[in-house]
């Protein structure tokens, strides 16, 4: 396997192996430590449990239906997140209603 170019904020999936924790699953690249020659790679996952690992043990998702899929998820959870404390939208319903 070669090493795959991937960085910081970027979605990824563990490649399965029995000797990986949280095989197969997706997670997103939180930070990259180039002075840990063994696993330099930190990824959180949706549980928001984090693990390190070496290049070969992940996979990019820049050509996966996968990728579509997580990056709709973030999305939503932006819009979400913004429409919940973005102040200006409870004043603008309560015009509404009157």
């Amino acid at each position: 396997m070669h090493s795959i170019p991937l960085k910081p904020g970027d979605a990824t999936r563990v490649r399965p192996s029995i000797h990986s924790p949280y095989s197969g699953r997706v997670g997103v690249i939180m930070n990259i430590d180039v002075a840990d020659e063994r696993a330099p790679y930190l990824v959180m996952f949706s549980d928001g449990l984090q693990f390190r690992y070496r290049p070969s043990e992940l996979e990019s998702l820049e050509h996966s239906p996968q990728r579509s899929v997580f990056e709709a998820v973030l999305r939503v959870i932006g819009e979400t997140r913004q429409s919940l404390f973005h102040p200006k939208s409870l004043f603008s319903r309560e015009k509404v209603e009157k």
